[in-house]
């Protein structure tokens, strides 16, 4: 597999970029000192311990998604102070690091990750984080994608029937308040599209914005299918049946829409016996699962889109505002409108 990455790498060589990646950086810091001088008193709070990096200065022209070339501390750095970026901070939008080459440090609250270029780490607005880069030549970009843009997506039409609904939003990957950083493997499929996409961005020929966002697809769906992958896995260690892997994918995917009769038919069960069977290898009941995938669904939709209390329980299910409400509640401890005010 690294042998194909490297040919990927031959094929979609990313050298040629970085003076033209330099500059686009250079033209980012401009537009990022005279947004801090304007909207913030005092400037030096950007190496504050825990500061908020707002995407106003990244996001320009209305860009959705933008790439960023992280050369602090390499031998492409010429700015005076070396040591920038080394407080603990975070991004009023998701992130993706791909390293071209070299290696990083990512130092979190809780656990320390070593990235090479065999992981890609995604992180999202909610993820503190110190990147400390280990080798003077390595090559970091930065995939960041505006927080709003997945509320853009999930309003198309083309998603309100599909499964894809479910790739922008955190529960399909794992992402949480809890756990806002995920590994996912750097293969040779994924790899040639982040070449495509950071070749594309900086070419910026017309049309650039909708060939990245076609890529992202591409790649989010990758990892949403590393995920499921892992998923079935892990359950597959814990000794469950196959069938019952297919099962628990199955709600995982038509929670909001199936019924333990349908779910029944499906898998050719009566549902008496498909409930004491997920019972039985999962120690949790028919309901408990699909209130448990609805109420981490909800959670995702409040906390990375935009959509009105309304639109999220249709999209998760439900039909009743105030049955809703006081189920997120006991799920959560608050009512829906609070957890989205806490955690933004």
């Amino acid at each position: 597999m690294n042998d194909l990455i490297e040919i990927i790498k031959c094929c979609y060589s990313l050298d040629e970029y970085i003076p033209t990646a330099l500059k686009h950086h250079q033209y980012h810091i401009e537009h990022w000192q005279d947004y801090y001088s304007s909207n913030m008193k005092n400037t030096s709070s950007v190496h504050r311990e825990n500061y908020s990096i707002p995407e106003k200065p990244y996001f320009l022209q209305n860009d959705n998604i933008v790439i960023s070339f992280h050369f602090y501390n390499t031998i492409y750095d010429t700015t005076i102070e070396k040591n920038y970026f080394q407080h603990f901070h975070n991004h009023d939008f998701y992130e993706i690091n791909y390293i071209y080459r070299g290696e990083v440090i990512n130092y979190l609250p809780d656990q320390t990750i070593k990235q090479d270029k065999n992981q890609i780490l995604l992180m999202n607005p909610l993820a503190y984080h110190r990147p400390m880069i280990q080798s003077p030549n390595t090559v970091l970009f930065n995939i960041m994608i505006r927080k709003e843009f997945s509320s853009d997506i999930l309003h198309s039409s083309s998603f309100s029937n599909s499964n894809l609904i479910h790739v922008f939003l955190d529960s399909s990957l794992g992402l949480t308040p809890l756990q806002p950083y995920l590994i996912f493997e750097n293969t040779p499929d994924t790899a040639l599209i982040i070449h495509q996409m950071i070749q594309e961005y900086y070419d910026q020929k017309p049309y650039y914005q909708q060939l990245l966002y076609a890529d992202l697809m591409r790649l989010w769906s990758l990892f949403a299918r590393q995920k499921d992958e892992l998923l079935q896995k892990e359950n597959l260690q814990k000794q469950y049946p196959e069938q019952m892997v297919q099962i628990l994918s199955y709600l995982k995917n038509h929670y909001a829409t199936t019924t333990l009769v349908d779910t029944a038919k499906k898998f050719g069960f009566a549902s008496s016996y498909l409930s004491r069977y997920i019972q039985k290898y999962t120690g949790m009941k028919y309901n408990e699962i699909i209130t448990q995938l609805k109420m981490q669904n909800a959670a995702g939709y409040l906390l990375h889109t935009n959509f009105s209390l309304e639109k999220i329980i249709e999209l998760v299910g439900y039909n009743d505002t105030n049955y809703f409400i006081k189920a997120f509640k006991k799920y959560y401890g608050v009512a829906p409108g609070k957890y989205r005010n806490q955690n933004k």
